[in-house]
């Protein structure tokens, strides 16, 4: 999936993700032009070695 790319590659620093209020580290990012096919939401684990980033959930409308 090439959202698990772009993640990667940018650390989890995603352009139009958003942090979670009660935990900064889950980000959610709306997939499709405005979030029209759904929603992906990831942690980042910036304290594991190597820091990596897990996708936690695909949600598809």
């Amino acid at each position: 999936m090439s959202l698990t790319v772009a993640i990667n590659e940018t650390r989890g620093m995603v352009s139009g993700s958003t942090a979670s209020e009660t935990w900064p580290q889950q980000r959610r990012i709306p997939l499709g032009a405005d979030g029209s096919l759904g929603l992906a939401e990831y942690v980042i684990a910036a304290d594991a070695d190597p820091p990596q980033i897990v996708l936690t959930r695909i949600q598809l409308y």
